[in-house]
């Protein structure tokens, strides 16, 4: 997930819908760490939430800023391709299975998928094409199954699986330009029922267990709070998530398919970011920071990591990153993707049977 390719196209598309603990300096991730103690093979498919270093590496820019300090500066100042701090959630997934981090990157695989599985998710990606060239849901899970179908991943790599599907709005940006009402529902239903169809996919090519996210709170994302100094959340883009996690709902009804379960982040970052007034959410207070950035660009429209012509900073960096939920303009600090996988750890180990 990308700023400017998923902020700006759901804040538009609901525009029109409505209208009618900060982690010390640590040594830099290994290939998946040496910890064996996991049940499942862990493979894992979407966008910037769960990358872990399928985006090359290229000069400083947007799309290319995960390579590049600050990311990565709570991780001994390597930068691994993640967009984060430190971790990002599909390590997170990946260390409720009894492992270090997330599996290596699909780029890396050299002919060979790591027993504890492989990542094929990509920042920017889509269910369809997007803008950036990122390979949409249906091509990461083409090479799944390729590899599959070539006995590079084994029947044994498949028999306790779990994958992740993480996708988080890129497609709506191909929403900016449309102002039909009757056209911006049309593309949610088409973009949720190719989830449902991609979930399917990866079940027919021997995935034992899929996690679904549903879409976050967006109008809580500094990129949007930020026109108001970071006080208040976006109403119109949290509606847009609503709208779009009931369509996904719908399409993936967990009573007749017990093989998918819905991993509820759009209630896991509300409870910290844009908690009810009537309930006791003690998570959301570790966060002095919850609608602001720890890396603001200077420019609206930058990015963090930004750098001047003369190489100069165009953005700031905080202090603690612990005393924030957000990272930068989209994406939670590692402490932030702690506290969200924190309150969804039992309900996801409960569904793969690890309590």
């Amino acid at each position: 997930m990308a700023k400017l390719s998923l902020l700006l196209p759901v804040a538009c598309l609901i525009l029109f819908v409505l209208n009618a603990a900060h982690v010390g300096a640590r040594p830099a991730p290994a290939d998946f760490g040496d910890s064996d103690n996991g049940f499942y093979s862990l493979f894992v498919f979407g966008d910037s939430f769960a990358d872990t270093g399928n985006l090359p590496k290229s000069d400083l820019s947007e799309m290319s800023r995960e390579w590049y300090y600050p990311y990565g500066s709570d991780w001994d100042n390597q930068p691994t391709g993640r967009f984060s701090n430190a971790m990002v959630q599909s390590d997170l997934i990946a260390q409720m299975l009894g492992r270090n981090e997330a599996p290596p990157a699909y780029r890396r695989r050299d002919n060979y998928v790591h027993p504890h599985g492989m990542n094929f998710a990509a920042g920017g990606a889509g269910v369809f094409s997007v803008p950036s060239g990122a390979p949409t849901l249906d091509s990461q899970v083409d090479n799944f199954r390729d590899l599959v179908q070539d006995g590079t991943i084994t029947r044994r790599n498949l028999r306790n699986s779990v994958a992740l599907v993480a996708i988080s709005g890129n497609d709506y940006a191909r929403l900016s330009n449309v102002s039909n009402t009757d056209q911006m529902v049309e593309f949610i239903e088409d973009v949720t029922t190719e989830m449902a169809k991609q979930v399917h996919r990866l079940k027919n090519n021997g995935v034992s267990k899929i996690l679904v996210n549903n879409l976050h709170p967006v109008g809580c994302t500094p990129w949007l709070t930020r026109p108001g100094n970071y006080s208040d959340c976006s109403f119109r883009g949290n509606m847009g998530s609503y709208i779009h996690n009931g369509n996904l709902e719908k399409k993936l009804n967990t009573s007749d398919l017990d093989y998918v379960f819905h991993v509820d982040l759009n209630t896991a970052f509300s409870n910290i970011v844009n908690p009810n007034p009537n309930a006791k959410h003690e998570m959301s207070k570790t966060f002095k920071h919850k609608l602001s950035p720890c890396c603001e660009s200077f420019d609206p429209n930058g990015y963090c990591g930004q750098k001047g012509d003369n190489g100069e900073d165009l953005y700031s960096l905080c202090d603690n990153p612990d005393k924030y939920f957000y990272w930068d303009d989209v994406h939670p600090t590692e402490a932030g993707w702690k506290a969200v996988m924190k309150q969804l750890e039992d309900p996801i180990k409960n569904f793969l049977g690890l309590n």
